[in-house]
């Protein structure tokens, strides 16, 4: 591309900023002149990118957040111009997380946005409506949210992307504890304290990394333009903002004493409208479905928290890319990651079992390679009647990452070889692994048959010595 023709990119940028602007207004080519000074208010997301790991490293946090960092800077304008922050409760955690090990300059940074009163957003910016399309028994609420992140419940306020949901999920959302809610007029035309999806954006274009509109400029003539209460956003993920062009946004846009107004989420009531768009039905099935399963594994677990908080916190960092085209991705890969009940516990075999009694005890081995205690149902049962199983099931608990060792007896009904089938289920009869088979070998009553054995040959050399006793005292005789 020619110089020429990326100056006429840049204006047709700068153009179409300040059209969205102005025809968001009414206004024509001359700023309105204002009876009283136009008040904003303005939302600054700080959100964790959607990465595998469980909580954020200590190398990306310090990058982040260290003096230049780009959540430092965007912070830092956010709280010395009035605007709020809504901060990813994943971040929260991964620095809690580190302990007496966080830099300074970390824990300091995190002191000082709490000090602001931001805003909670789920861990991972999770969609609402993306965590709520499931079975009665297995949506997620804000209490689970709250569990998985230290913020209390009541704090936690959903941002939804308009790309899920269905007419029935707007009850079923505000049954979760979803009673307020970060949204667009787009998505709810009608609600009050919904923002300007026109003006945010225009917004997200200055903002955006390499772009071409001034970000001076189009806070300029937002300013100028606006002759009441507006409210706006910043992008909401996290590659959408070059942190350099967002502080020069909102150095422009805050010039007067008044400075900025506090964001006010919306109240959800039982006459809101809600539209959606483009929800990709099938990969948001998918993903609740394979929470369902996991959540089913994490019931024979003692402490089922232990395996459900890194699977919950994974789906939530899914749930909050389902407006990207990276989401049918990061949904199969979130299924193809998830352990089954045979990936915690599972039989350990020995050797064939070989039995030379009337009747034995056949030990077996379980393993629990999980952080928590397990308890399982171990049943055995013969496949033939060479043996007899008295008591086929027993209930075992298995303590986290050890072996335990049950022992099945057995009565030995006559000799032969057969096969034994030792299954694992949930106390509650679900399915664990799949049947595993131990060979025996019965030679029973080898004891009785010897020691008949034995008494006969004792007898008959007896017999025959007392035999030639008598005959050769006859013969003397």
């Amino acid at each position: 591309m020619s110089a020429v023709e990326k100056v006429g990119v840049r204006r047709a940028r700068a153009s179409l900023t300040a059209a969205v602007i102005f025809a968001l207004f009414g206004f024509g080519a001359v700023p309105a002149q204002a009876a009283s000074p136009p008040t904003f208010s303005v939302l600054v997301p700080v959100v964790a990118s959607g990465s595998a790991s469980e909580l954020l490293a200590v190398d990306e946090l310090t990058a982040l957040i260290s003096p230049g960092g780009s959540w430092a800077q965007l912070t830092s304008a956010a709280i010395s111009h009035g605007a709020t922050i809504a901060i990813d409760s994943r971040i929260i955690v991964s620095i809690e997380a580190l302990g007496p090990k966080a830099p300074a300059f970390v824990s300091a940074w995190l002191n000082s946005v709490t000090r602001s009163r931001p805003i909670y957003l789920p861990w991972g910016n999770a969609d609402p409506f993306v965590i709520a399309d499931s079975g009665p028994s297995f949506r997620v609420s804000t209490i689970q949210l709250s569990e998985i992140s230290g913020v209390p419940s009541a704090d936690i306020i959903g941002w939804p992307t308009g790309r899920a949901g269905d007419s029935l999920s707007l009850s079923i959302v505000e049954k979760l504890g979803f009673e307020r809610l970060i949204v667009d007029d787009n998505m709810f035309p009608e609600l009050p304290n919904a923002y300007s999806s026109e003006a945010s954006a225009a917004i997200a274009e200055a903002v955006a990394p390499g772009s071409e509109v001034n970000p001076v400029a189009a806070a300029t003539l937002l300013r100028e333009s606006s002759n009441s209460r507006l409210t706006v956003v910043l992008p909401r993920e996290p590659g959408a903002i070059d942190a350099k062009r967002a502080v020069a946004f909102l150095n422009a846009l805050d010039r007067g004493s008044e400075g900025l107004s506090r964001f006010v989420p919306a109240v959800l009531t039982s006459e809101t409208i809600v539209t959606f768009h483009d929800v990709p039905s099938a990969s948001i099935g998918s993903l609740m479905f394979q929470h369902r399963l996991d959540r089913l594994v994490s019931e024979m677990a003692l402490d089922p928290r232990m395996i459900t908080t890194p699977r919950l916190r994974q789906l939530c960092v899914v749930a909050g890319l389902v407006a990207t085209s990276r989401f049918p991705g990061v949904v199969r890969e979130y299924a193809r990651t998830a352990k089954t009940y045979e990936d915690f516990v599972s039989f350990s075999l020995g050797s064939d079992f070989t039995v030379l009694a009337n009747s034995a005890e056949l030990p077996l081995t379980i393993t629990n390679t999980s952080t928590t205690d397990i308890t399982v149902v171990a049943t055995v049962n013969s496949l033939s009647g060479i043996v007899s199983i008295p008591t086929p099931s027993q209930t075992i608990m298995i303590p986290s990452g050890t072996s335990a060792q049950v022992t099945v007896p057995m009565i030995s009904v006559a000799n032969g070889k057969t096969s034994l089938r030792a299954t694992l289920t949930t106390t509650s009869g679900i399915p664990v692994s799949e049947p595993v088979y131990v060979d025996i070998d019965v030679q029973a009553q080898w004891e009785g048959i010897t020691l008949l054995t034995f008494i006969a040959i004792v007898s008959s050399i007896m017999g025959i010595g007392i035999a030639r006793t008598i005959r050769d005292r006859r013969r003397r005789l």
